[in-house]
């Protein structure tokens, strides 16, 4: 029994350094610890872009930059979770819930569509809950702490309608048409490869001189497949950011794709390309009091948590 039970506790200290090694913590924030994978997964999206940079002395520099400024952010999180701790600040449940319908209403999602949304991200359900609520968290204590702070007066905002007409100035609308080749919740890495495949296909047939509309009613999977895909007059701000951005990025009489959005993949042509005329002040000055308030907020929320930092214990260790 003796031989035995001392065995089990050697076994029991490998496991654990060996958990150490895997997980081991890069950082102390006050009574709070940051481990590697909770750092590594939250700048997923950044080390998945440079996966593919073969010079390994390039890839481990660009790595490093991004896991210190992953860190600097999440030690910033951290200390804004524990103000609201010592301020009783809290997000319920219901909190949680009336963001989520806001962002199905605001895209246009069905419950199938929001998730294959986060299925596209690499998360679940659960977990994006998860950042929702962290979100919210520091969106609301930021608010009571910082909020009083920002004093906006009608002369700012002319100041800074002046400093943004010329962008203002540059915004086009766009006539589109898209082809949709759906990818289906949970599908494979194949399947998916196929779809997008079938789309690189219809793209090059329809680059090669084939009539756009006809291509759309025949093969389109998406809404307006029998219009020939046709999406109207668009301006931005009006549809899926990815799907916005590519359709944006299109000359007139151009086509492009294939694009992925959370609903699969796009196939898109752009008819016309307008420049809008310089908006009125009177007619944008409640979106740039909302620009301009963001840009003070985050002046005044880099400085509160420089100030949060020095009060604070933070040990931050070598990262791998």
């Amino acid at each position: 029994m003796r031989l035995h039970a001392l065995v089990l506790m050697v076994c029991m200290a490998a496991t654990s350094v060996e958990a150490r090694i895997v997980d081991r913590i890069v950082a102390v924030v006050n009574e709070a610890v940051i481990t590697q994978s909770e750092l590594e997964d939250s700048v997923k999206v950044q080390l998945a872009r440079i996966a593919q940079v073969s010079d390994q002395q390039t890839l481990k520099a660009k790595r490093k930059v991004i896991l210190e400024r992953g860190l600097k952010d999440l030690i910033g999180k951290k200390l804004i979770a524990q103000e609201a701790i010592k301020r009783s600040i809290k997000i319920e449940d219901k909190d949680v819930e009336q963001h989520l319908r806001r962002v199905q209403n605001q895209q246009g999602w069905s419950e199938q569509q929001m998730q294959m949304y986060l299925t596209s991200q690499g998360m679940t359900m659960s977990s994006f809950k998860s950042v929702v609520r962290e979100n919210l968290l520091e969106q609301r204590v930021i608010g009571i702490v910082l909020g009083s702070r920002i004093r906006i007066s009608d002369r700012d905002l002319e100041d800074y309608y002046k400093e943004r007409r010329t962008k203002i100035s540059r915004d086009f609308e766009v006539d589109a048409a898209h082809i949709v080749f759906k990818v289906a919740t949970g599908a494979s890495a194949n399947d998916e490869a196929a779809v997008r495949m079938r789309a690189v296909e219809i793209m090059e047939r329809a680059k090669a001189g084939e009539d756009f509309s006809e291509l759309a009613k025949s093969h389109s999977e998406g809404p307006g497949a029998a219009r020939g895909g046709n999406l109207g007059t668009l301006r931005k701000g009006n549809l899926n950011p990815k799907l916005e951005a590519a359709i944006f990025s299109i000359s007139e009489g151009q086509i492009g794709g294939p694009f992925r959005s959370p609903f699969g993949y796009h196939v898109i042509k752009v008819t016309k390309r307008r420049q809008l005329p310089p908006k009125s002040f009177e007619s944008v000055k409640g979106t740039l009091r909302n620009e301009l308030h963001r840009k003070k907020l985050s002046k005044e929320m880099e400085q509160w948590i420089a100030d949060l930092r020095k009060k604070a214990f933070i040990d931050v260790r070598s990262l791998n």
